[in-house]
């Protein structure tokens, strides 16, 4: 005889990940970011008012590497006992 029926795994799924930053460069006199050297170079132009800069990290992003099922609640086997007739 069943006294406590069966009950399936309940859960969800979480994303695996990590927050990253591409480093961009600041005009240390005007502030100015940019994200390749290149286009720093030629803010800095002939260099009468910039001419140095800083690497700073850009603005942050997730990055997603996997995912993992967590369980809310446990699955349960059937639960009962034998009865003789």
């Amino acid at each position: 005889m069943v006294d406590v029926p069966a009950k399936e795994e309940i859960g969800h799924w979480e994303e695996d990940g990590y927050w990253w930053s591409d480093v961009v460069y600041r005009c240390n006199q005007c502030g100015e970011t940019f994200t390749t050297k290149d286009a720093l170079f030629v803010h800095e132009g002939d260099l009468s008012t910039c001419w140095s800069y800083t690497e700073v990290p850009g603005e942050s992003y997730w990055v997603k590497t996997g995912q993992h099922w967590v369980v809310d609640e446990p699955a349960q086997e059937e639960q009962g006992h034998w009865e003789y007739r």
